[in-house]
């Protein structure tokens, strides 16, 4: 029956229209014997899958209507025309099959004939021509692996020199490491005494620090923060003395009374 790609593309899902569309004439033509036993396989299933839906809901219009050939009017005629298309799908690979197994031996025996009617000529020249390739193909190897280890071996080489140099830059004595870290301390220092550069925007010439503490709140402030530190217990000298006052006056009032 002749349906449309419009019927077709309302009647059949993504998969099922892909058949569809390697079954046209030009897709059809343009696959092998293997590409086509595949698409049979798939025609097939969707075939047996429409016409298993055609066959129950067959049944079921029965049991629900009552007629003997379970339909009525232009009920369930969607399934069947998708089942009659999917089945239209598989005839036409099915009959290029053979088509494409022909050719395909055709195209067999036309290579064997033309291998078995080359000249010995002919071969002793392929096979001069192969073994020449072959002979060039392993000089240009061999030299790409030579090239290939100079610079390995160069890179391998002055990897070591730095290592060997980077170790016996590391390995310094306690006695270096110290009088290095005392020139690093002495440099620091030094760079901290300078005057830093916004010190001398007014035009005034820097100066120098007076050593200890700029103010009384600071120097009070350190002793804090140094007890604080240190944990150093509290002095209860004002609690006591005051305890020693209120028992005299208690002894005071006590002695009037006798």
């Amino acid at each position: 029956m002749p349906i449309t790609r419009a019927k077709a593309t309302a009647l059949l899902n993504q998969r099922e229209m892909t058949l569809y569309d390697e079954s046209r004439a030009n897709a059809l033509r343009a696959l092998d014997a293997k590409a086509l036993a595949s698409c049979i396989r798939r025609a097939r299933d969707a075939r047996d899958r429409a016409r298993d839906l055609v066959r129950r809901q067959k049944l079921s219009s029965r049991d629900r209507t009552g007629t003997k050939r379970g339909s009525s009017g232009l009920a369930n005629q969607r399934s069947k025309d998708k089942a009659e298309l999917t089945a239209d799908i598989l005839r036409r690979f099915e009959a290029q099959l053979p088509v494409a197994q022909r050719r395909e031996v055709a195209a067999a025996k036309a290579k064997g004939q033309a291998k078995a009617t080359r000249t010995p000529a002919t071969a002793r020249k392929a096979s001069t021509v192969a073994k020449a390739g072959k002979a060039t193909a392993a000089r240009k190897a061999t030299t790409t692996a030579s090239s290939a280890r100079k610079p390995a071996a160069k890179h391998a080489t002055g990897k070591a020199a730095r290592t060997k140099k980077a170790t016996a830059k590391r390995a310094l004595s306690p006695r270096q490491a110290l009088k290095r870290t005392r020139e690093l301390l002495e440099a620091k220092q030094a760079r901290d005494r300078e005057p830093k550069p916004w010190e001398t925007l007014g035009g005034t010439p820097p100066t120098a620090g007076q050593p200890g503490y700029q103010s009384g709140s600071a120097a009070r402030r350190a002793r804090e923060l140094h007890a604080a530190e240190t944990r150093l217990p509290a002095i209860m000298g004002s609690i006591s003395t005051r305890d020693r006052i209120n028992q005299g006056k208690r002894d005071h009032r006590g002695g009037g009374e006798d």
